[in-house]
């Protein structure tokens, strides 16, 4: 299901039936406000993974565990800390705040609203917005990770996943005191871990020089490395893995893809952002002289 499907399905309704109460606002003007916010957010997004750094920001956005608070509490729709986190995604996305208010003006014409209250709206919908991109790429996501023994967090060991138990320091004290054990296996390691890359200048912007907000490991997050090793490149992900195999920015476009919608790869997400670009372009200039010959 993509994202677009799910708005439209009775759970969709429901949730922006909440965004209408949360914000006070119609249930048809909100209705038509978050689908239009959505489908900017979607450009946003597949626009920046043309990139590998985009790829690994939107990587981070979506494997953070709280990636999917906002949506799995919208009484919390208006709230300051669901404000807070939209616009972290929202710098991320966008980077710029006079872009987003474009996006808030486009989205208040089309929706009959005041672009002041489109504005508070557009943190809301892009929190519920990765929280369902969330929500549908985890299962594929976690078939990744399970299925991908090169892909290794900081001490070469693989990923952990949901469930699993990291040993004890009992069992590896015992090793070390008792001369008659025998040494534990050590699974094999992955390529050495370089440390974090180093900044780049403008780390502002999307896609460029992005680090992990959080540099200690956390334990309810199994793919906290994940956008990391995207972003340093050369990962390849086995063709048995069950996602077809491949480059692994490859694969994570393809799963995001899945759910946004659009699974076109590079060129063919290139050419649609250019078509629906000039398309615009052309429909503001039609609109333009037909009301300026008035």
């Amino acid at each position: 299901m993509t994202i677009d499907a799910s708005l439209r399905s009775p759970e969709g309704r429901l949730l922006i039936s909440k965004v209408a109460q949360a914000f006070n606002i119609d249930d048809d003007k909100a209705e038509t406000a978050v689908r239009s916010l959505t489908d900017e957010l979607n450009a946003r997004v597949q626009r920046s993974m043309l990139s590998r750094g985009g790829i690994a920001d939107v990587a981070a956005l979506v494997t953070s565990p709280a990636a999917g608070n906002t949506l799995a509490k919208p009484d919390t729709l208006a709230s300051p800390a669901a404000a807070e986190a939209g616009n972290h995604i929202l710098d991320v996305l966008i980077g710029n705040k006079h872009v987003s208010r474009k996006i808030a003006g486009r989205t208040a014409t089309k929706s009959d609203l005041d672009t002041g209250t489109v504005e508070k709206l557009l943190p809301a919908v892009a929190s519920l917005f990765i929280g369902e991109l969330q929500r549908q790429s985890q299962p594929g996501l976690a078939n990744l990770v399970r299925n991908a023994p090169g892909l290794v967090s900081a001490g070469g060991s693989p990923l952990p996943l949901p469930g699993d138990t990291l040993p004890s320091a009992r069992s590896q004290s015992n090793w070390n005191t008792d001369p008659t054990a025998s040494p534990p296996q050590s699974a094999p390691r992955g390529p050495v871990d370089a440390g974090q890359p180093l900044p780049i200048p403008g780390d502002n912007i999307p896609g460029l020089g992005r680090e992990s907000p959080q540099r200690y490991p956390d334990p309810q997050n199994p793919y906290q490395r994940l956008p990391d090793i995207i972003r340093r490149g050369g990962q390849q992900v086995p063709e048995d893995n069950g996602s077809g195999g491949g480059s692994l920015e490859d694969v994570i476009r393809s799963i995001f893809g899945s759910v946004l919608g659009s699974n076109r790869g590079v060129i063919g997400t290139m050419i649609q952002l250019f078509l629906i670009r000039w398309l615009a372009s052309l429909a503001r200039r039609f609109l333009s002289r037909m009301f300026g010959a008035r």
